[in-house]
């Protein structure tokens, strides 16, 4: 932070000091910064719009899965591209309502899978359900991802 303000002041003073060099100098870095801005913000846009090409389906089914583990995950990548590195957000909710029910306080609800995943593949695996909140059961509540993200490559 005092880094940045020491820049600008050093910025400002050459500017007002030396204008004719430092317009075309300062014009020069604010065109090459939006290019590198531009460049991120396309790449999240590719990122997301890929991401959403995944499809996460999360299930209460406790006959399907070991003992301890009833959650199971199911993802299916229905993109062009491969996918590495998978991470979603667990939620779980009562039907019909959006309040997030797991103890977030206590429990870490992020996972991820770094086996890649190439174009028409599926990846499936059964969880433990997390600490809920007091008060609700596991069966009776609906499971989903959130905050999806993933790279992607060719």
């Amino acid at each position: 932070m005092i880094l940045g303000i020491a820049l600008l002041l050093i910025w400002l003073i050459l500017l007002i000091r030396f204008p004719r060099v430092m317009v075309p100098a300062s014009g020069v870095l604010v065109a090459l910064a939006l290019l590198l801005a531009a460049g991120v913000g396309l790449k999240q846009w590719f990122d997301g719009r890929s991401a959403a090409q995944l499809e996460i389906r999360i299930e209460y089914l406790p006959e399907a899965c070991d003992f301890g583990r009833p959650l199971q995950v199911h993802i299916e990548n229905r993109g062009e591209r491969t996918a590495s590195r998978i991470s979603w957000q667990l939620l779980a909710t009562q039907p019909g309502y959006s309040s997030n029910l797991l103890d977030v306080a206590v429990t870490a609800t992020s996972y991820q899978i770094d086996q890649p995943l190439a174009s028409g593949e599926s990846w499936q695996r059964c969880y433990a359900v997390p600490r809920l909140r007091s008060g609700y059961r596991a069966p009776d509540l609906e499971y989903r991802a959130d905050r999806v993200r993933a790279e992607f490559r060719r």
